[in-house]
C-alpha cells in the first residue's frame, strides 16, 4: 500500500506529488492521458510554439516563477502594442479608444468597490449591470471582458468572485503577460522528469473509474483493469469531470460533489493561426501584441472571433484567434475547418482585407476541443453568485482520506489559472502531510 494516491498528472497533482515526494512519502500518480500537464498543451507546428490550452503566466506568481527557475526555464513579457480595430480596416492604440480601455476596467473596480460595501450580496454580473443601470454600449465592452477573460456566462458569474478575483490579480501584477520559452509544456514535462528522476511512478493511460474509500484507506480501480492502492487520495479531477459524476464513488461523496455542482466550467473555443510570415508587420503593425473590437458584436447569436493576439516580443508568424463564454459555444455544432476559416474571415475583416486574402499564406492552424475532451470537459472554472463558499468547502478533507484539488478548489481568488493550480496542489500535499504525521 502506498501512502498517497494522486489521481491526475496535471499542475495541481504534480505540484502535490513533488510536494509529497519531498516528504519521503510513496505518491504514485495516476494519469488518464498519455502525457502530463492536463489542459497545458503545446506543440511545436512550422516553427512555432503552438499552445491549445494553458498559455499564459498571469502576472508575477511566485509559485510559476519559482518552478521556471528551478527547472532553468525561460520566460518573456508579451510587451507588444495592443491595438483596437473597427471592421473597417481601421486600427489604433487601444490607449487612444477611451471607450475600449477605460470602460470595461472602470465598472469593474466600480462593481469591486459595491461588493466590498455589500459583503453579505452577491449578485450575477447582468444583474449588478441592471441594478447600476449601466448604459448598453458600456455594458456592452465590460460583458465582453468578462465572458472572454473567464469563459463565463455574465448572467451567471457573480460580482463576489470577480471582485475578489480582481485584488488578487492586482496583488501580483495580473494585467502582466508572460509566455514560457519553447511552450508551456516544458514545464510539466520538467515536473515529470523531476518526479521520476526521485522514483515517483506515473502511471499514464490511467482512467480512473471506482474509488472505494473508508478511513484510512483508499483503492481505485481504473478501466484498463489495474488496481491501486493507498491510505489517501489527492483528486485533481477537472470540475467538469467531477460534476459528470464518471468515477464512481464507495462510499458515496455526495456533499463535496453537491459543491462541485455549484461551480461553473468555462467554455473556450481558440485557434492558432501560423502563417508564412508576420503580414501584419508589412501593414505597419509589427509590435502588435493583442488585437480587440471597438464595438462588440457578440449578442446576435453569429459564430465570431472578436479577440485575436501574437507572440510578439517573440515574431513567431502566428496569430491566435479566441472566444470565450457563451461566443464559445456557438461553434459547438461547427467542424474544425469551418472554424479554422471562420478564425480567418474574422481575422481578415479586422484589418479591412478582402475575404480569401489571408489564404495563401496560412500554412497550419490547431485546436484543441476542449468542451469534447472527455478528461476536460471545458476550460476553466469560474464562480456563479452566492457560491464563493463552494471552493473553501471543497478544500475540507473526507475523513482525512480524500483531498480535493485543482484550479476549481483555489481560495485565494486565482482560480482558472495555472499558479492557482500549483497552489490548490500544495495545500493538499500539506494536508495529507499534516494528517499521516499524526496518525505516525
Amino acid at each position: 500500500m502506498s501512502d498517497v494516491l494522486v489521481i491526475g498528472a496535471g499542475m495541481a497533482g504534480l505540484s502535490a506529488a513533488l510536494r509529497l515526494a519531498e516528504a519521503n512519502l510513496s505518491v504514485p500518480v495516476l494519469e488518464a492521458r498519455n502525457r502530463v500537464g492536463g489542459r497545458i498543451f503545446s506543440e511545436r507546428v512550422g516553427g512555432c510554439d503552438v499552445e491549445m490550452g494553458a498559455e499564459f503566466i498571469h502576472g508575477t506568481p511566485q509559485e510559476t516563477l519559482t518552478l521556471l527557475e528551478r527547472y532553468g526555464l525561460k520566460h518573456y513579457e508579451l510587451d507588444g502594442e495592443q491595438l483596437v480595430y473597427d471592421g473597417k480596416g481601421n486600427l489604433r492604440q487601444q490607449e487612444e479608444d477611451s471607450a475600449a480601455d477605460e470602460s470595461p476596467f472602470t465598472l469593474l473596480d466600480q462593481m469591486a468597490t459595491w461588493s466590498d460595501t455589500h459583503p453579505h450580496r452577491d449578485l450575477s454580473f447582468a444583474e449588478w449591470l441592471a441594478q447600476e443601470q449601466i448604459s448598453s454600449n458600456d455594458a456592452a465592452g465590460a460583458i465582453g471582458y468578462v465572458e472572454g477573460f473567464n469563459a463565463a456566462d455574465h448572467r451567471v458569474i457573480g460580482v463576489r468572485g470577480l471582485a475578489m478575483q480582481q485584488r488578487a490579480e492586482d496583488e501580483i501584477e495580473g494585467d502582466r503577460l508572460f509566455h514560457v520559452e519553447g511552450g508551456y509544456a516544458r514545464l510539466p514535462e520538467a515536473m515529470l522528469d523531476d518526479l521520476q528522476k526521485r522514483g515517483v511512478e506515473i502511471v499514464f493511460r490511467a482512467c480512473v473509474v471506482a474509488v472505494d474509500w473508508s478511513d484510512g484507506a483508499v483503492a481505485v480501480s481504473t478501466g484498463e483493469g489495474r488496481a491501486f492502492s493507498a491510505k489517501a487520495a489527492i483528486i485533481t479531477l477537472p470540475l467538469a469531470v467531477l460534476q459528470r459524476r464518471s468515477v464512481q464513488w464507495t462510499p458515496s461523496v455526495e456533499d463535496a460533489l453537491h459543491q462541485a455542482d455549484r461551480l461553473r466550467m468555462g467554455s473556450v473555443c481558440r485557434v492558432s493561426l501560423v502563417f508564412k510570415q508576420r503580414w501584419w508587420a508589412e501593414r505597419r503593425h509589427p509590435k502588435m501584441s493583442f488585437l480587440f473590437p471597438q464595438n462588440r458584436n457578440s449578442n446576435d447569436g453569429t459564430p465570431r472571433f472578436e479577440v485575436f493576439w501574437t507572440p510578439y516580443p517573440n515574431e513567431q508568424p502566428m496569430i491566435t484567434a479566441w472566444a470565450g463564454g457563451p461566443a464559445a459555444l456557438r461553434f459547438a455544432d461547427m467542424s474544425q475547418q469551418e472554424i479554422v476559416s471562420t478564425a480567418i474571415r474574422n481575422l481578415e475583416r479586422a484589418f479591412g482585407l478582402q475575404p480569401q486574402a489571408l489564404d495563401s499564406e496560412l500554412t497550419d492552424a490547431r485546436l484543441h476541443p476542449w468542451q469534447e475532451d472527455a478528461f476536460a470537459l471545458g476550460a476553466y472554472s469560474y464562480i456563479p453568485s452566492n457560491a464563493l463558499d463552494a471552493i473553501e468547502k471543497l478544500t475540507l478533507p473526507l475523513h482525512n482520506t480524500l483531498f480535493f484539488a485543482g484550479e476549481h478548489t483555489d481560495t485565494t481568488g486565482h482560480w482558472g489559472t495555472v499558479h492557482g493550480a500549483i497552489r490548490s496542489g500544495v495545500r493538499a500535499a500539506k494536508q495529507v502531510i499534516s494528517t499521516l504525521r499524526r496518525e505516525t
